[in-house]
């Protein structure tokens, strides 16, 4: 049985061609000290490994956001360390504003999305938050 016919005739080329790449060849791993999502998915579980995964992203969402608030305030780590204690806590106060409203409207925007694919509001396709604040 040949199919050959199918399409424009050219989709048993490509398959050749990734047969042929694929056929006798070995993966050399070079250790750079870091473990591949693979080894961290063997080592921990995959759901463990996701949590992380969807807290790391998280973090660096919120990290980033404070970086966006302190630089529209003009404000720099080394600035804040030099405030006085009381207007250093109005300066955090802002930030942590500005974040908390950026959390709301990424919320936002995911209950929407779920609600245009259908998904019930507090489904799998809206995100959860972890508080990081320390």
């Amino acid at each position: 049985m040949s199919v050959s016919g199918i399409g424009n005739g050219n989709w048993s080329a490509y398959a050749a061609a990734s047969a042929e790449r694929t056929r006798g060849t070995t993966t050399l791993r070079v250790d750079t000290g870091e473990s591949s999502d693979v080894d961290k998915v063997r080592e921990k579980g995959l759901t463990a490994f996701a949590k992380q995964a969807k807290a790391e992203a998280w973090a660096e969402k919120v990290r980033r956001w404070r970086d966006e608030a302190m630089k529209a305030m003009g404000l720099t780590q080394e600035k804040l360390d030099a405030m006085s204690p009381e207007d250093r806590a109005k300066a955090m106060q802002q930030i942590d504003e500005y974040v908390r409203r950026k959390i709301d409207e990424a919320m936002e925007a995911a209950r929407e999305e779920a609600k245009k694919k259908g998904q019930p509001l507090g489904g799998t396709g809206v995100p959860q938050f972890v508080d990081f604040s320390a």
